[in-house]
């Protein structure tokens, strides 16, 4: 295998998000797109028969599991990354849970339509069509990674649990 596909396979394996050619020729110094269009093309053909995908949507590329096996490893993920433009716009969304997209867009601006589609993507907001738009909510995935609980909610957890321990 040679060195620029080795680098290519390992770039999108770590990405958290779909690469470029132009990304990978950054990455790999190759200046002929072309050439880079053949690496890529090889590396996809090398993962024909395994469960790994590396698939191309509008000129980018991405390494993922296939979906009969997706479902089943999903548990194993890691923790999500997300852009920091749908970091804001998860904040935004954490102080008006039940928002429309619509009222967003008015608010935030239209990158929020990238933004959705990504948290979406990530499982931290669901939408629910509602009219021309969809009303945006948080997930209880959003909750176990954002929301803390407080000293006092902890110490009350913890006592509950001790006596419900004791009882048992």
């Amino acid at each position: 295998m040679k060195e620029e596909k080795k680098l290519i396979e390992a770039a999108l394996f770590i990405s958290a998000r779909p690469m470029s050619l132009e990304e990978l020729r950054t990455l790999t110094g190759i200046g002929a797109l072309g050439y880079l269009q053949s690496v890529v093309n090889e590396l996809k053909k090398d993962y024909e028969n395994s469960a790994i995908d590396i698939s191309e949507s509008d000129g980018k590329y991405e390494m993922r599991v296939k979906s009969p096996y997706s479902e089943k490893v999903k548990q194993f993920a890691q923790d999500v990354e997300i852009s920091k433009s749908a970091l804001r716009t998860l904040a935004y969304l954490s102080k008006h849970d039940g928002m429309l997209k619509s009222d967003l867009v008015k608010k935030i601006g239209t990158q929020v339509y990238q933004d959705v589609h990504e948290l979406l993507e990530s499982g931290f907001v669901k939408a629910q069509k509602a009219g021309r738009s969809a009303k945006l909510t948080l997930t209880e995935k959003f909750k176990k990674y954002f929301v803390q609980q407080s000293p006092a909610q902890n110490a009350q957890d913890e006592a509950q649990s001790t006596l419900f321990n004791e009882s048992a």
